[in-house]
């Protein structure tokens, strides 16, 4: 069984390092123990739309707590690791609209289930391991069928009249399939003509009735040519709503996560070392090895929130059909640039920046508690380069008046792209400018050597 509280034994009996504080080391036993080679991993055809269907739980962890993260060919098409410790093998199936429903037969031969029993088995039918069969297709309402199945799936299934005869049923399906496809973990019998003939392994049913229980059939993924504006609609623009993102581009966002994933599919770099790493004697090296292979086909929170692209066009500096603003204060500005011989016509350019960047945030700001933590962020990375320009100005200047190279350096540097985290919402350069003759004039910096700006006013 797996354990999920401490070091673990994996496949072939390789003992896994799963030590506190490594942070190469995962929390979910499952992940110590090797998968079996997936030959159907190679097919690129199937990557884009598995890839779609991974990043319907990877939009999920945007704004929900309890995935913790998701692994990508892993034992199966993905594999979902919840907070609680709980795993979830998740395989893929796409189906085209003109190959009708999903069979109960068909089910068992290509569409995953006996591959998902086997994977299950693999993980020596854990407690903490539970199965998802995610189709496009719909099942065959009759009765017996495919839609039968379904609903006697999981722990508190929807139908559980038949249940006994239904797992012989899907255990001698999976038995025949045994016959033609290498699964180890299904028992192999001699071939005979008749299913009802097939010579039934002692226990093998009632372990199938427990695959059941653990089960879900999922037909919740939309059609190939429909999965992507499904996606974005239903899931990225409520995630980004929810976190009160501003001026996300949704379609490059949404190609960005999904190119992520693929990346993570195709990371084979080394599976063809695989069986070197199982025999090599030295378990820590396996152990390192596994894990960072695993890292790489991870996918966390905040890997998805790096993959959120801003738009870029810039909004005009005064917003328009308004009338024009004058922001309050600005004699304090005023003296410090005269004190630091900033010329008259730059330091009235100063003014209708920050009357731009009084505006703009009256106008952009939510009214949400929020607001402020926003504003005292983008505040603190443009005093920083406020600060940064002040030092290369100091260094130029030999004469000790720096407040005309400051103001320069201002104008090249304090730049959106510049800043170290996305703002709050859109904004232009001017207004980043606009700001920081706000911060100048609520004295929190100077264009010379600091002086009591009430003072000269007296």
């Amino acid at each position: 069984m797996v354990d999920t509280a401490g070091a673990g034994v994996g496949a072939q009996g390789v003992e896994v390092s799963t030590e506190k504080g490594n942070p190469n080391v995962s929390p979910h036993s499952i992940f110590d123990l090797v998968p079996e080679e997936d030959s159907g991993s190679d097919t690129l055809g199937r990557y884009r739309y598995q890839a779609e269907v991974a990043a319907r739980d990877c939009l999920a962890m945007l704004t929900q707590d309890a995935i913790d993260f998701v692994v990508c060919e892993w034992h199966e098409d993905f594999v979902v690791a919840w907070s609680d410790g709980s795993v979830e093998l998740v395989s893929v199936k796409h189906r085209e609209e003109d190959q009708g429903t999903w069979s109960l037969v068909n089910l068992c031969k290509s569409g995953g289930l006996t591959h998902l029993f086997d994977r299950w088995c693999a993980c020596e039918s854990a407690a903490n391991v539970r199965l998802r069969l995610s189709t496009n297709a719909a099942l065959n309402p009759g009765k017996s069928n495919a839609g039968t199945l379904a609903r006697m799936c999981g722990p508190e299934p929807e139908l559980t009249d038949g249940l006994a005869t239904m797992a012989e049923t899907i255990a001698r399906q999976m038995l025949k399939v045994r016959w033609d496809q290498p699964y180890p973990n299904v028992p192999e019998t001699p071939k005979v003509r008749k299913l009802s003939d097939i010579q039934m392994p002692p226990g093998f049913v009632a372990k199938v009735v427990r695959f059941l229980a653990v089960l879900e059939i999922s037909c919740t993924p939309p059609q190939r040519e429909h999965i992507t504006d499904v996606n974005i609609q239903r899931l990225l623009v409520p995630a980004v709503e929810e976190l009160q993102l501003a001026h996300v581009d949704l379609e490059k966002t949404y190609r960005a996560i999904v190119d992520r994933i693929e990346r993570a599919n195709r990371d084979e770099s080394d599976r063809s070392q695989l069986a070197v790493y199982i025999a090599d004697p030295s378990r820590v090296r396996h152990s390192t090895r596994m894990q960072q292979r695993i890292g790489r086909r991870r996918i966390t929170r905040e890997i998805m929130r790096q993959e959120i692209v801003h738009t870029t066009v810039q909004l005009p500096t005064f917003p328009r059909g308004q009338a024009l603003v004058i922001a309050p204060g600005g004699a304090k500005l005023h003296r410090k640039l005269r004190r630091g011989q900033v010329p008259s016509d730059e330091a009235a350019f100063a003014e209708r920046l920050r009357s731009a960047w009084y505006t703009t945030w009256s106008e952009r700001r939510s009214g949400l508690t929020g607001d402020e933590t926003d504003l005292a962020n983008l505040s603190t990375d443009v005093l920083e380069l406020a600060f940064e320009c002040r030092r290369h100005a100091r260094a130029q200047a030999a004469d000790g008046e720096f407040g005309i190279r400051m103001n320069d350096l201002l104008a090249e540097r304090l730049k959106v792209d510049a800043l170290p985290s996305p703002p709050p919402f859109q904004l232009s350069n001017l207004h980043l400018r606009g700001l920081a003759y706000q911060l100048c004039d609520q004295c929190l910096f100077f264009f010379s050597e600091p002086f009591d700006a009430d003072e000269e006013a007296s």
